[in-house]
């Protein structure tokens, strides 16, 4: 096995394990899975490293996404000009699969002034909205797409690899996420490859507060 097959594998086997953390935690049960457990902050992350793996340069063409970006935000009188161009994020490519009234959301978010953080937004969203498997198939199905802006090597470009990740998403369907997505911290920079926190160092999460009136009144 080679390198790059290396990594992609265990990249793959470090989102499975994720997927099933989330799955035995929160799977059926109708507590609201939130970015305040650890599992649920690793599992954004892995997908997001999934994502991330093999993204080219950005073009630095006019592309018609940029001229919509543009138009957009001096509709809205956004700012955007003298911003430094930013390393490749997956939101590039993501955005080419978003409606219009989709791409303008995650470019008014008040918070999020990054593409990088958009793309962990419009992630998080997905989450939330159970929609992510119904992404997945349009990211990995739009070859042309995908030439543009992935390397061979990358995970969402091999065809054995990239044909599982709709059917890891469809595994969260059990999950009730309520994930924040307009937070200052998604703007960070883009994190290719992390590392899952030790669970069994971790404090118990603290269940919702929703959850735990429900589960006072039932007692009583």
């Amino acid at each position: 096995m080679d390198f790059k097959s290396e990594e992609r594998q265990n990249l793959l086997s470090r989102l499975l394990d994720a997927v099933k953390q989330c799955q035995i935690r929160f799977g059926g049960k109708r507590e609201l899975a939130t970015d305040m457990d650890p599992r649920i902050c690793c599992l954004c992350q892995q997908l997001e490293a999934v994502l991330q793996h093999g993204l080219r340069q950005p073009e630095a063409s006019n592309t018609p996404f940029r001229q919509m970006r543009d138009a957009i935000a001096q509709n809205f009188s956004i700012n955007l000009s003298g911003a430094p161009p930013e390393p490749p994020v997956f939101w590039h490519y993501v955005r080419l699969h978003l409606t219009r009234h989709e791409y303008e959301r995650y470019l008014l978010l008040v918070n999020i002034h990054s593409d990088a953080g958009r793309g962990r937004a419009w992630l998080r969203s997905a989450l939330n909205e159970s929609s992510l498997e119904r992404y997945l198939h349009a990211l990995i199905g739009d070859r042309e797409g995908m030439a543009r802006f992935y390397e061979p090597w990358a995970v969402l470009a091999d065809p054995e690899k990239n044909a599982m990740l709709p059917n890891i998403a469809a595994g969260l369907s059990s999950v009730l996420f309520a994930i924040s997505i307009d937070r200052q911290e998604l703007n960070g920079a883009a994190r290719p490859r992390p590392r899952p926190p030790d669970l069994s160092a971790a404090p118990p999460s603290r269940e919702p507060e929703a959850v735990v009136k429900a589960q006072s009144v039932g007692e009583d």
